[in-house]
């Protein structure tokens, strides 16, 4: 199975469930990948038969712009949207962090993954 990966994404955005979250925002960044045969985008050269990852990255910027509490519904909604768009993509594996969230303790980021695959209703 082939791929394609989106690394280091970011977007400044207003998630999370703290009032100060939601009035300053602060960072996150995706990681995506993206599983389908590149057989036919091989053999073609078109961007028709791709996973064009320009539309991947616009998919994400429409996900991000609207608010949620949880970075856990952010990386579902993403993978379940990818998905629906490419019917081509198998499975979406995604990695959501919050870089440099407002607690009390030194981190550089907290995150969560998860792989969203396709299936009937999909």
């Amino acid at each position: 199975m082939d791929s394609v990966v989106i690394k280091g994404l970011r977007f400044h955005a207003k998630h999370g469930c703290h009032k100060e979250e939601r009035l300053t925002g602060g960072y996150f960044e995706a990681d995506l990948e993206v599983f389908v045969d590149n057989s036919k985008a091989a053999q073609t050269d078109q961007i028709c038969d791709a996973v064009d990852y320009v539309q991947v990255m616009e998919i994400a910027e429409s996900i991000f712009e609207a608010p949620q509490n949880l970075i856990e519904g952010i990386a579902q909604s993403l993978g379940q949207k990818i998905l629906t768009h490419f019917k081509s993509a198998h499975r979406v594996s995604v990695e959501i962090k919050k870089l440099a969230p407002p607690v009390r303790f030194q981190l550089e980021y907290v995150s969560v993954k998860t792989s969203v695959e396709r299936t009937e209703n999909n």
